[in-house]
């Protein structure tokens, strides 16, 4: 390898060159995120029965699924919560289970023992579960001077969450604040009373006189109608008019005995921004997405959200749309710490080199090693699946001290040789190919160190598995620069000795000693 590297140099740097471009490719395409992904699969349940309380929830509901979808091939453990009419089954898969499986067997589970459960149970929502993803990724306020509560609610609930579900990786389950438009028959206890009735024979009138119910088709010759029985009344002060029984030949009317109003469902929660009411959606991720790429498609289509709103709705000419709370901005801070870490160790790394050295050119010989294998170990991340997160880039400001070792060797070896009153080619090839085997064996020192990592389990393996693997594949790429990388480099730029370069060469031994120990 050696020689064809020495005898090939334009070979060398064309793929010194493909590796800098695959490499400052996968940088921007690997996502970046505080933490490497979850890839341990998990499914949630989430069942609503409203106003039941906790403990019924917990024996008769909560229970009853945790038994069913416990049966699921791969479980490893379940953990579940019950609460005012609402009840959350967590089950956690054991690792080599696909997400799929393991969302189908719990949905199946689930959807069967509907049978068992109370009646009036909604139906178990059934969704996966990322647990690094358990608070939100940002917040999304909707406010505006002129609309009420309710608007803000509706234009939150029906228009915005749906559009900003579209978006790759985003899950967007709830709106909070404002209230809920609902339409509400008021009536009055003593005048029900009066005529002999219960307020299920309100229930009962309003049911049997405001239904649509798709009729069927009528066939007229060559046209074929739709026919819709549509008794809903357009207005809410035509449900007023609906009667609920005949008295005496005459019917009793709901405004006989109350009146329906536009009204709202009672309000069970107020979101305050910067002092005023408003309405805000929790933005989630999906497993597996990343944070700063959800934040960054988000502020870019809430402007043309916002434009679509103002185009559909003349009152949401005053509407505004903002992400109050933002947390790529740590995500963000995390990354760029880490980077900063790294290329500030490089650079002290490099001046203690020239330090020893004082000759710019063997510097940037020997400097080379860094970037290319930073840029290689990017390469190795995104085609593994990795991101680039807290753990990935500690693993490489850890490797970078370690990445110009067999660079050093094997430059020290040349200029041992380059004394011996070789030519710079002969040197170069004859210090790189002594020293070849023990470097090596050196690089593989280096690797092993973190081959324990393989029997980790749970979310230690999560975390420091990418830790291992871009020191690895950096300190992998550092070992074959330096025997092919190099090699050429110093027979292109090193010239023959003279007795000058003595001192220079005593320079390069303390320099490799001072590293070996």
């Amino acid at each position: 390898m050696i020689r064809a590297a020495l005898r090939n140099p334009h070979l060398v740097a064309v793929i010194a060159l493909i590796v800098v471009v695959l490499g400052a490719v996968s940088y921007e395409k690997i996502p970046a995120d505080l933490l490497p992904i979850f890839e341990t699969p998990a499914v949630q349940i989430v069942t609503f029965y409203p106003g039941m309380p906790p403990e019924v929830m917990e024996r008769d509901i909560m229970s009853r699924l945790e038994r069913w979808t416990g049966q699921s091939v791969g479980i490893e453990h379940q953990e579940a919560k019950a609460m005012l009419g609402v009840c959350i089954v967590k089950d956690f898969f054991r690792e080599g289970i696909s997400l799929d499986t393991a969302m189908s067997q719990v949905t199946s589970y689930a959807v069967s023992d509907m049978f068992y459960l109370p009646p009036g149970t909604i139906p178990p929502m059934v969704m996966p579960f990322d647990p690094t993803a358990s608070i939100p990724l940002a917040l999304v306020s909707i406010s505006s001077p002129t609309m009420s509560e309710q608007e803000l609610y509706d234009v939150a609930y029906f228009e915005l969450r749906n559009r900003l579900q579209s978006i790759q990786g985003v899950i967007a389950p709830a709106v909070y604040g404002g209230v809920l438009r609902r339409i509400l028959a008021y009536v009055d206890r003593e005048k029900l009373q009066a005529r002999g009735l219960s307020p299920m024979d309100v229930v009962r009138a309003l049911r049997r006189y405001n239904v649509l119910i798709p009729a069927g088709d009528a066939k007229f010759g060559d046209t074929d109608y739709q026919i819709f029985t549509n008794a809903m009344p357009t207005t809410v002060a035509a449900l007023n008019l609906i009667p609920i029984k005949v008295e005496h030949g005459a019917p009793v009317l709901i405004q006989d005995i109350g009146k329906v109003l536009d009204s709202h469902q009672i309000q069970t929660n107020i979101v305050r921004v910067n002092g005023r009411r408003q309405v805000y959606i929790p933005i989630y991720r999906q497993p597996g997405a990343n944070t700063i790429a959800i934040v960054d498609a988000i502020k870019a289509r809430l402007q043309r959200i916002l434009q679509r709103l103002r185009e559909m709705d003349p009152r949401a000419q005053t509407l505004a749309l903002e992400v109050v709370m933002d947390q790529s901005v740590y995500v963000r801070q995390a990354v760029t710490g880490l980077q900063m870490a790294g290329g500030l160790g490089a650079i002290l790394a490099g001046l203690v080199v020239f330090f020893f050295l004082r000759s710019l050119r063997l510097t940037f010989i020997i400097a080379l090693a860094i970037p290319l294998s930073i840029l290689a170990a990017f390469i190795g991340l995104f085609y593994s699946g990795h991101t680039i997160n807290a753990m990935t880039l500690g693993g490489l400001a850890l490797a970078v001290g370690i990445l110009v070792d067999q660079s050093i060797v094997v430059l020290e070896n040349t200029m041992r040789h380059l004394q011996q009153e070789k030519t710079p080619w002969q040197a170069a090839l004859d210090g790189a190919r002594e020293v070849a085997l023990p470097i090596l064996v050196a690089t593989i020192t280096l690797v092993i160190v973190f081959y324990p990592v393989v029997f980790l389990s749970g979310l230690a393996k999560y975390l420091f598995t990418p830790l291992a693997l871009a020191a690895t594949f950096a300190i992998l790429a550092s070992y074959f620069i330096s025997i092919t990388l190099i090699p050429p480099f110093c027979a292109r730029l090193l010239k023959p000795a003279t007795r000058s370069t003595a001192p220079r060469r005593s320079a390069i031994e303390f320099l490799s000693r001072t590293y070996a120990r």
